[in-house]
């Protein structure tokens, strides 16, 4: 297994550029809902850059650092309680799997006009899991995040 460390300042540079090439291209978002807990820092410095509504959905699928097999939501968002029209991204940290993207497509269904999903990190074998990634990584990449 391949590792990679990762510094904040990576994380801000590949979060401003994802951000950056939504405006460039006219995309607005309403909401941008960060996934609990990697993709919380990349969702913040996006929806400042894209002036949109903060979320923020806790999902995991771990036990501690075991890997259970099971989504377990640990912080909900009432969906119902917005605007049909709303323009939403979800953003995580890493894709590489893709269960915690899916996990997000089935929870989210088809209540909104606009949804995408980004993440920081996707490995090769998960980039059609997302609409959008900031940097392909071999698949069974291990990335050490600073907050980790």
């Amino acid at each position: 297994m391949e590792k990679r460390k990762v510094e904040y300042e990576t994380i801000d540079f590949l979060s401003k550029a994802l951000a950056l090439r939504f405006k460039l291209n006219g995309r607005t978002f309403t909401h941008v809902i960060g996934v609990s807990r990697g993709g919380l820092l990349p969702a913040k410095i996006i929806s400042y850059i894209l002036d949109a509504q903060m979320l923020t959905f806790g999902v995991t699928s771990y036990d501690g650092d075991k890997k259970t097999g099971e989504m377990r939501v640990t912080q909900d968002i009432d969906f119902d309680s917005l605007p049909e029209d709303s323009r939403v991204l979800v953003v995580d940290d890493k894709v590489d799997t893709g269960g915690t993207i899916n996990f997000m497509r089935e929870t989210i269904g088809n209540r909104f006009a606009y949804v995408r999903y980004a993440a920081i990190f996707a490995e090769k074998r998960a980039i059609k899991k997302v609409d959008h990634y900031g940097v392909v990584l071999s698949d069974h990449t291990w990335i050490d995040f600073p907050w980790e």
